[in-house]
């Protein structure tokens, strides 16, 4: 017994001295202030504080992005005035050591807090605005976090006039009085609105309570947005037989300028759109486009993310070959909402797919680049900062690529399986499971659900840029895809674009292999002339209508001042007229695969009538 004892008290005294050298270390907290004082300035004030930080060295940094815009935005350059102060108000050094991070000295400081100023002007979907009628806060865009620290929990409290509202997805803990996140990730997640104006409807369904939250003048109808913005909801639970939030957010801003833009979040969207007009049925199609499509990304894409985002590095890009998956096909379920809720009418839907394929196959950058080098490649060439004729919208192709792959699924399985169990196969496997989808992990899923092959499918369309044969997939549900020449356009082809204000009109794109890239036309030329008549915008269809294909006319330009005359060997006008039409006698096969793939109107009478 005493051997024992002793053996304790020396073991008792080696530990406490292990803890005099080593001591354990303390949770660190960190904490949000936000607030302002003149909103025309445009300044956010912002206070960070974190109690027992670790290490002798703090790093402090801003994201250099944010999910759903994949290109490096530098948040870094709206940061004023950033100082750091300890728990006793003294004034600490500070070094900033690369373009969004600082280096704090902290040595015997239990508590550091680091305050700065956020210019936020700027109002869409994504980024952070004040003025003397609100305050909207995307998070991303002016919290800074510790690097390597983003899972440790965070609290924000804002300070703002007392008849001022607050609409967010965050939960507000009223002990604390603040809001709470369980990490950095998801408080950067959640987009907040700050104001005395928006009106806040609600609804529930599922088991989950769904708020809408509505800022600018509209002459909506309330009863009526409720009603179909709850048919999508059900019905893309329906698709994903998955509810996994207890609360979600539409927050919508309506401004007075052509305007729209939609940004996804874990549980919330943000969208601004204008002019409002719910009268206007093309208007009011854009907005239930713009809430299905952001709405069915809180499964693809939030929570069903690529491996490499799954937790992103918010200092540099994250590159992926599959964000047309995650956008593209979220594009597609977007679209195939409304058409299964009968939002839009079946004749309307056809429409859009006839417009998106012209639009596509007039890209030509569909023959240069793959949807997966596109998606690759977003970090650098996005739309507009590329070489023309190289790129092209991930959205786009990965729309079609959606609708060929739901098709080709029903048709290899006898409509017994369809994307929507791919979709439920990746949520369970994947975003149940905590972990991110690999590169190839979409194929693989494809592959399991309908126990066949698609390597040949993701070699030509994905990684390829093989041409698409239309009415192989569209037949499948027994239609087809007919293009023909516009009548009212002429027969005729140059393949120029043109812009024009109030002087010229100038030469935005030359298409390659086109009669005006053979001849010598270029980008910025300025158009004067065809054949000695002066040319632009306004007329051009009418001039060139006089003429038949393989004639040769004279185009008249300046190009750098100078005149310059250009023969050009006309071609004969591509097809520009799309549409989709029903085939006349449609096997039951394709019939039943039609009917189940839109929910159209005869399956849910009969469905009824059944019933």
């Amino acid at each position: 017994m005493k051997r024992l004892t002793s053996f304790a008290a020396c073991f008792l005294l080696i530990f406490c001295h292990a803890l005099l050298l080593h001591p354990r270390e303390t949770q660190t907290n960190i904490t949000y202030r936000l607030s302002w004082d003149q909103p025309n300035s445009h300044l956010l004030n912002i206070a960070m504080e974190i109690d027992n930080p670790p290490g002798d060295s703090l790093h402090v940094s801003i994201p250099a992005w944010r999910p759903g815009r994949y290109i490096i935005q530098n948040y870094t350059k709206n940061v004023i005035n950033f100082r750091v102060f300890d728990e006793a108000g003294q004034s600490l050094s500070s070094e900033k050591i690369d373009k969004d991070t600082w280096r704090i000295p902290i040595s015997e400081t239990n508590t550091v807090v680091v305050k700065y100023d956020y210019y936020a002007r700027h109002l869409d979907g994504g980024s952070s605005y004040l003025d003397d009628s609100e305050a909207y806060i995307n998070p991303i865009t002016c919290l800074t976090y510790i690097p390597g620290k983003e899972l440790l929990p965070v609290s924000l409290t804002i300070d703002k006039p007392a008849d001022w509202n607050v609409a967010t997805a965050l939960k507000f803990d009223a002990d604390v009085n603040a809001y709470v996140s369980p990490n950095y990730y998801e408080l950067a997640d959640a987009p907040i609105l700050i104001s005395p104006s928006f009106e806040l409807l609600a609804f529930q369904t599922q088991g989950a309570m769904f708020e809408i939250a509505l800022q600018g003048e509209a002459n909506y109808q309330k009863d009526k947005l409720i009603e179909d913005i709850r048919k999508i909801v059900e019905e893309q639970i329906r698709v994903m037989q998955d509810v996994p939030f207890e609360r979600y957010l539409f927050m919508y801003h309506f401004v007075p300028y052509r305007f729209g833009h939609g940004v996804e979040h874990k549980n919330s969207t943000s969208i601004v759109l204008g002019p409002p007009d719910f009268d206007d049925k093309k208007f009011y199609r854009g907005f239930l486009g713009v809430t299905s499509h952001e709405f069915f990304h809180a499964w693809n894409v939030e929570r069903i993310r690529p491996e490499t985002i799954y937790l992103p590095d918010y200092s540099k890009e994250n590159y992926t070959t599959t964000l047309w998956t995650y956008e593209g096909m979220t594009s597609y379920y977007g679209h195939l909402t409304l058409v299964r809720t009968h939002l839009v009418k079946r004749k309307k839907y056809f429409e859009s797919w006839a417009n998106i394929i012209k639009r596509f196959q007039n890209s030509y950058g569909r023959k240069v680049s793959s949807v997966a080098m596109v998606s690759w490649d977003s970090w650098t060439k996005s739309m507009g900062h590329a070489p023309p004729n190289t790129y092209y919208s991930f959205y786009m192709k990965g729309n079609i690529l959606g609708m060929m792959l739901d098709l080709e699924i029903r048709h290899r399985t006898e409509n017994t399986k369809t994307l929507d169990d791919v979709m439920r196969y990746l949520n369970e496997t994947y975003a149940k499971e905590d972990r991110g989808v690999p590169e190839d992990g979409l194929q693989k899923a494809i592959e399991q659900v309908a126990d066949s092959d698609f390597e040949a499918f993701f070699a030509d369309h994905v990684y390829g840029t093989a041409e698409i044969d239309y009415n192989r997939y569209l037949q499948y549900a027994g239609l087809e895809l007919v293009t023909k020449p516009d009548e009212k356009s002429p027969n005729v082809y140059l393949g120029i674009s043109l812009s024009r204000d109030e002087k010229e009109t100038t030469i935005t794109n030359v298409k390659p292999e086109s009669a005006a890239f053979e001849a010598g036309l270029d980008i910025e030329d300025v158009l004067l002339a065809i054949d000695g008549t002066r040319a632009h915008t306004q007329n051009i269809d009418v001039l060139l209508k006089q003429y038949a294909p393989g004639d040769i006319i004279r185009i008249t330009v300046f190009r750098r001042g100078k005149l310059r005359h250009f023969d050009v060997k006309l071609a004969e006008a591509p097809p520009d007229k799309y549409e989709i039409k029903e085939l006349q006698e449609p096997t039951e096969l394709q019939l039943l695969i039609r009917k189940t793939w839109m929910n159209e109107e005869e399956e849910a009478e009969e469905k009824e009538v059944e019933e």
